[in-house]
Protein backbone atom coordinates (compact mmCIF):
# COMPACT_ATOMS: atom_id res chain seq x y z
CA UNK A 1 0.00 0.00 0.00
CA UNK A 2 2.87 2.32 0.85
CA UNK A 3 4.43 1.69 -2.56
CA UNK A 4 1.12 2.49 -4.25
CA UNK A 5 0.81 5.85 -2.42
CA UNK A 6 4.39 6.68 -3.26
CA UNK A 7 3.71 5.98 -6.96
CA UNK A 8 0.53 8.08 -6.94
CA UNK A 9 2.20 11.01 -5.16
CA UNK A 10 5.25 10.70 -7.39
CA UNK A 11 3.11 10.71 -10.52
CA UNK A 12 1.08 13.68 -9.23
CA UNK A 13 4.30 15.59 -8.52
CA UNK A 14 5.62 14.79 -11.98
CA UNK A 15 2.41 16.06 -13.60
CA UNK A 16 2.45 19.26 -11.54
CA UNK A 17 6.13 19.89 -12.31
CA UNK A 18 5.63 19.30 -16.04
CA UNK A 19 2.61 21.62 -16.01
CA UNK A 20 4.71 24.36 -14.41
CA UNK A 21 7.50 23.82 -16.93
CA UNK A 22 5.07 24.00 -19.85
CA UNK A 23 3.37 27.13 -18.50
CA UNK A 24 6.75 28.85 -18.13
CA UNK A 25 7.79 28.23 -21.72
CA UNK A 26 7.77 31.34 -23.87
CA UNK A 27 4.80 31.49 -26.18
CA UNK A 28 5.32 32.84 -29.67
CA UNK A 29 3.24 36.02 -29.95
CA UNK A 30 0.61 35.94 -32.66
CA UNK A 31 0.68 39.15 -34.71
CA UNK A 32 -2.64 41.00 -34.95
CA UNK A 33 -4.46 40.58 -38.25
CA UNK A 34 -3.59 43.09 -40.97
CA UNK A 35 -6.43 45.61 -41.37
CA UNK A 36 -8.15 45.88 -44.72
CA UNK A 37 -8.18 49.13 -46.71
CA UNK A 38 -10.97 49.71 -49.21
CA UNK A 39 -10.89 52.59 -51.70
CA UNK A 40 -14.24 54.05 -52.83
CA UNK A 41 -14.15 56.52 -55.71
CA UNK A 42 -16.20 57.93 -58.59
CA UNK A 43 -15.24 57.65 -62.26
CA UNK A 44 -15.81 60.23 -65.01
CA UNK A 45 -19.26 58.72 -65.78
CA UNK A 46 -20.39 59.20 -62.16
CA UNK A 47 -20.29 55.51 -61.20
CA UNK A 48 -18.86 54.70 -57.79
CA UNK A 49 -16.36 51.85 -57.48
CA UNK A 50 -14.80 49.96 -54.58
CA UNK A 51 -11.46 48.13 -54.50
CA UNK A 52 -9.30 46.68 -51.76
CA UNK A 53 -5.79 48.14 -51.57
CA UNK A 54 -2.89 46.11 -50.23
CA UNK A 55 -1.23 47.79 -47.27
CA UNK A 56 2.55 47.76 -47.08
CA UNK A 57 3.91 46.15 -43.92
CA UNK A 58 6.17 49.09 -43.18
CA UNK A 59 5.04 52.24 -41.42
CA UNK A 60 2.95 54.60 -43.46
CA UNK A 61 3.76 58.29 -43.74
CA UNK A 62 2.07 60.95 -41.64
CA UNK A 63 -0.71 62.86 -43.37
CA UNK A 64 -0.24 66.63 -43.13
CA UNK A 65 -3.48 68.58 -42.78
CA UNK A 66 -5.54 65.61 -41.52
CA UNK A 67 -8.36 66.20 -39.01
CA UNK A 68 -10.20 63.58 -36.96
CA UNK A 69 -13.85 63.08 -36.00
CA UNK A 70 -15.46 60.23 -34.03
CA UNK A 71 -18.92 58.87 -34.79
CA UNK A 72 -20.41 56.40 -32.36
CA UNK A 73 -23.92 57.38 -33.35
CA UNK A 74 -26.31 55.25 -35.39
CA UNK A 75 -26.01 55.64 -39.16
CA UNK A 76 -27.83 58.72 -40.45
CA UNK A 77 -31.26 58.17 -41.94
CA UNK A 78 -30.88 57.22 -45.58
CA UNK A 79 -27.45 55.57 -45.17
CA UNK A 80 -28.90 52.46 -46.82
CA UNK A 81 -29.56 54.65 -49.86
CA UNK A 82 -26.86 55.88 -52.22
CA UNK A 83 -25.01 58.84 -50.71
CA UNK A 84 -21.66 60.65 -51.09
CA UNK A 85 -18.75 61.12 -48.75
CA UNK A 86 -18.74 64.69 -47.37
CA UNK A 87 -14.99 65.00 -48.04
CA UNK A 88 -11.93 62.88 -48.87
CA UNK A 89 -11.56 60.87 -45.69
CA UNK A 90 -10.71 57.56 -44.07
CA UNK A 91 -13.51 55.83 -42.18
CA UNK A 92 -11.95 53.47 -39.62
CA UNK A 93 -14.29 50.94 -38.01
CA UNK A 94 -13.74 50.87 -34.24
CA UNK A 95 -16.80 48.83 -33.25
CA UNK A 96 -19.45 46.72 -34.90
CA UNK A 97 -19.63 45.88 -38.59
CA UNK A 98 -20.23 47.90 -41.76
CA UNK A 99 -21.24 46.61 -45.17
CA UNK A 100 -20.52 49.00 -48.04
CA UNK A 101 -21.88 48.76 -51.56
CA UNK A 102 -20.70 50.98 -54.43
CA UNK A 103 -23.13 52.04 -57.17
CA UNK A 104 -21.47 49.52 -59.52
CA UNK A 105 -22.61 46.70 -57.16
CA UNK A 106 -19.17 45.96 -55.63
CA UNK A 107 -19.42 45.16 -51.92
CA UNK A 108 -17.09 45.05 -48.94
CA UNK A 109 -17.52 43.97 -45.33
CA UNK A 110 -15.60 46.05 -42.79
CA UNK A 111 -14.89 44.73 -39.32
CA UNK A 112 -13.13 46.35 -36.38
CA UNK A 113 -9.81 47.86 -37.53
CA UNK A 114 -10.72 47.91 -41.21
CA UNK A 115 -10.64 51.17 -43.15
CA UNK A 116 -12.38 52.69 -46.14
CA UNK A 117 -10.89 55.65 -47.98
CA UNK A 118 -13.90 57.62 -49.18
CA UNK A 119 -13.25 59.71 -52.25
CA UNK A 120 -16.70 59.57 -53.88
CA UNK A 121 -17.73 63.16 -53.17
CA UNK A 122 -19.62 63.29 -56.50
CA UNK A 123 -21.42 60.81 -58.73
CA UNK A 124 -23.91 58.10 -57.73
CA UNK A 125 -22.35 57.33 -54.33
CA UNK A 126 -22.36 54.28 -52.08
CA UNK A 127 -24.62 52.58 -49.50
CA UNK A 128 -23.67 51.66 -45.94
CA UNK A 129 -25.41 49.14 -43.72
CA UNK A 130 -24.16 49.32 -40.14
CA UNK A 131 -24.58 46.92 -37.24
CA UNK A 132 -23.51 48.45 -33.92
CA UNK A 133 -20.87 50.42 -35.75
CA UNK A 134 -18.74 53.26 -34.49
CA UNK A 135 -16.19 54.89 -36.75
CA UNK A 136 -13.36 57.36 -36.61
CA UNK A 137 -13.22 59.67 -39.62
CA UNK A 138 -9.89 61.13 -40.68
CA UNK A 139 -10.30 63.90 -43.25
CA UNK A 140 -7.37 64.47 -45.59
CA UNK A 141 -6.49 67.11 -48.19
CA UNK A 142 -8.16 66.68 -51.60
CA UNK A 143 -4.82 65.89 -53.29
CA UNK A 144 -4.03 62.99 -50.90
CA UNK A 145 -2.84 59.88 -52.80
CA UNK A 146 -4.20 56.88 -50.89
CA UNK A 147 -2.49 54.35 -53.18
CA UNK A 148 0.97 55.84 -52.57
CA UNK A 149 0.22 55.99 -48.83
CA UNK A 150 -0.86 52.33 -48.80
CA UNK A 151 2.43 51.38 -50.50
CA UNK A 152 4.31 53.13 -47.68
CA UNK A 153 5.43 56.12 -49.77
Amino acid sequence: MKFRHTCIFGLAGLLIASGIAISQQKKTPVPPPQPHLFHIWTDAKGDTHLEELKLANNRRAMIPGATINFSGLPAPEGAALLHHAPAHQFAITVSGKIDVEASDGTRAHLGVGDMAFLEDTTGKGHKTLEEGAGSVFLRVPDDFDVKAWARGE
